[in-house]
C-alpha cells in the first residue's frame, strides 16, 4: 500500500468519523432532546430561520398598501433536521465529502493554481486496493443510513431512528475508539433486496460507463454469469451476504441467490437479449423459483449486445404498457453492453 493510499483511507475514515459525529448531533433533538448537543441544534434553527420569521411577521402585521410581498417559507423543525442530514448548502453531503478528501489530493502550482490530482481516478475509487475499496463501502454506507434517518424524519417517523443510531454504531464504532475492524451489517429481506439493487445498479455502470462492456460484449450468457459473479462476489463478502451460484430450488437452478440466514434471500437470474426465451424468463421462470425459495424478492438482469431477439422486444413493452399504466418495474435491470466509441472519436 503505496503512502497516497494510506492516506487516502485516512482521509475516507475521518470523514466516516466526522459524519457520524454530523448524525448524532442532528438526531440528538429526537433522541435526548435535553442534551446540549441537542440544545445546540434548537438554537442554531431559531438563528437560521429569524430573519425569515421576523419577514413574515412583517407582512402579516404592517399594511404594505398596494405592494404585493410574499412571505417566506420557512422549514418546520423537522425539516430542518432532514436538510442538515442530506445537504451542506446546495450540495448533497455524501458529494461534499468525496470533494472534500479529494482536495487534499489536489497539487498546485507556486502561483496557486491548481497543476494535478497526486492520485489517479482508479486508486481514488479503491479498484486496485482492498483495504481503501472496503474504506468506500463504509462510507457509502453510513450516507444510505443517515438518507433512511432523513426520510423518516421527513415522514415524522421517528420509531426507527434509533435502531438505525445503533446500527452506525455497531458497524462503525470500531473507528472511534480502536475496537477490532468488523463490517457485517445484518439486513432484513427488504434491506437484502435494496441493497443488492445498488450493487447490480453499480455493476450495469461499470458495464455501460466504465468499459466492462468489452468483458461481455457477444459473449455467453455462461460468461455473463461468470463476470457478473466476480463482480458481485467481492462486495457481497465484504458485507457477508453469500451469494450461491446457480443453487438448485426445486424448480431447477436459478442463475444466483444472496442470503443472509434463512430469512434473508432473493433470487437473481440472468438473461441475454439474444436469448429466445428472455420474456419468459421474467414472466414464469423467475416466479417459479421465488416460489420455490418461498420469497417474492427477485431481481431480473438482461444484458444487450445487440441484436436482440423479438422476445427481448416484447419484455421492453411489457415494460412500457406498465409504465402506461402507473407500474413500474424495479425488479428488471438492463444493461446496454453494446460497443461504444473511445472518448476520443466522440470529440
Amino acid at each position: 500500500m503505496t503512502d497516497e493510499l494510506k492516506d487516502l483511507k485516512t482521509c475516507i475514515v475521518s470523514s466516516i468519523v466526522s459524519e457520524r459525529n454530523h448524525i448524532f448531533k442532528y438526531t440528538s433533538p429526537l433522541v435526548n432532546p435535553s442534551s446540549s448537543e441537542a440544545k445546540a441544534v434548537f438554537y442554531e434553527y431559531d438563528r437560521v430561520t429569524s430573519n425569515a420569521r421576523y419577514h413574515n411577521y412583517n407582512v402579516d402585521s404592517i399594511p404594505y398598501g398596494d405592494i404585493q410581498v410574499d412571505k417566506v417559507k420557512v422549514p418546520n423543525f423537522h425539516e430542518f433536521l432532514a436538510n442538515k442530514l442530506n445537504y451542506h448548502f446546495d450540495q448533497d453531503r455524501q458529494s461534499y465529502a468525496k470533494e472534500r478528501i479529494l482536495d487534499y489530493f489536489r497539487s498546485y502550482d507556486e502561483d496557486g493554481y491548481f497543476e494535478e490530482f497526486l492520485i489517479a481516478d482508479y486508486e481514488f475509487e479503491g479498484e486496485i486496493d482492498h483495504e481503501v475499496f472496503k474504506s468506500w463501502l463504509l462510507f457509502n454506507h453510513l450516507f444510505d443510513i443517515s438518507s433512511q434517518i432523513a426520510t423518516r424524519i421527513e415522514a415524522n417517523n421517528f420509531i426507527g431512528i434509533q435502531s438505525h443510531l445503533k446500527l452506525i454504531d455497531d458497524n462503525f464504532g470500531f473507528l472511534m475508539d480502536g475496537k477490532k475492524s468488523f463490517f457485517q451489517l445484518k439486513m432484513d429481506e427488504d434491506e437484502l433486496y435494496s441493497w443488492l439493487l445498488t450493487e447490480i445498479e453499480s455493476f450495469k455502470h461499470q458495464v455501460e460507463d466504465r468499459d466492462l462492456w468489452k468483458c461481455v460484449n457477444g459473449e455467453s450468457e455462461k460468461h455473463f454469469q461468470i463476470v457478473f459473479g466476480a463482480v458481485l462476489g467481492r462486495v457481497s463478502e465484504l458485507y457477508d451476504v453469500d451469494m450461491s451460484p446457480e443453487p438448485s430450488t426445486g424448480s431447477g437452478n436459478v442463475d444466483f441467490k444472496f442470503s443472509q440466514g434463512n430469512s434473508s434471500k432473493v433470487c437473481v437470474e440472468l438473461k441475454l437479449s439474444t436469448s429466445s426465451r428472455t420474456l419468459e424468463g421474467y414472466t414464469h421462470q423467475l416466479q417459479k423459483y421465488l416460489s420455490s425459495e418461498k420469497t417474492d424478492k427477485g431481481i431480473y438482469v438482461v444484458i444487450d449486445s445487440g441484436n436482440s431477439k423479438s422476445s427481448y422486444n416484447k419484455l421492453l413493452k411489457l415494460i412500457e404498457d406498465g409504465k402506461m399504466n402507473g407500474k413500474t418495474y424495479p425488479d428488471i435491470i438492463l444493461i446496454d453492453a453494446s460497443s461504444k466509441p473511445t472518448a476520443s472519436k466522440l470529440v
